[in-house]
């Protein structure tokens, strides 16, 4: 096991790790590297990671209590079953804080937090929580949203091209100068009422 010891890391690289069901405390990452590393059901309080990127990492279940993640990047990781909305965001968005590149973050909560302009590029996202979430300007391209909740959801010029599987009402939701491919947009319609025919 590898314990952290200093309170603060630089261009640090941590590779094929094994932090798994560990507690984390108060600790700063600054662009910092993390590969192949298993860190499932880690609490992570009060840490920082600022510029960080996560390729190929186990982070199922994490614990992000307290946590402050900007331009934080998962690339080829599991991140299933995080609740994002414990971890410390600023109450004025800024740049992008997160961003998710074939990753699967199934299961996971973003209830009314403010993070537009993330990507969330070809993930499985299946039954993730995204009702009165900020999302203007997110990528969801080539994303299966599968059972995914979307509600009072701002998703002004979001990008769901190549995307599938998601439900969106639009009169329950912001999706102006979003931008949707056939034939999957076709599911926009079915909360009207309205007939299709061929």
């Amino acid at each position: 096991m590898t314990a952290f010891t200093e309170d603060e890391y630089y261009n640090e690289t941590f590779s094929d790790l094994e932090w798994a069901n560990e507690e984390l405390s108060s600790v700063r990452f600054y662009d910092c590297t993390f590969r192949n590393c298993d860190l499932s059901e880690t609490a992570l309080k009060a840490c920082k990671f600022s510029g960080c990127a996560f390729e190929s990492c186990n982070l199922n279940f994490i614990k992000v209590t307290d946590s402050e993640f900007a331009d934080a990047s998962f690339v080829s990781c599991k991140v299933v079953g995080v609740n994002w909305t414990e971890a410390d965001w600023p109450r004025t968005a800024g740049r992008r804080m997160l961003s998710f590149d074939r990753c699967t973050i199934s299961h996971s909560t973003f209830i009314g937090l403010k993070l537009p302009g993330c990507a969330i590029v070809d993930c499985l996202v299946k039954d993730a929580d995204f009702r009165e979430a900020e999302l203007d300007g997110t990528s969801f391209t080539g994303t299966d949203l599968t059972e995914s909740l979307f509600g009072d959801t701002s998703l002004i010029g979001a990008d769901f091209t190549r995307a599938t599987g998601y439900a969106i009402n639009p009169t329950q939701n912001r999706i102006r100068n979003a931008k949707f491919s056939l034939p999957e947009a076709t599911s926009l319609l079915y909360n009207m009422d309205i007939e299709i025919v061929d």
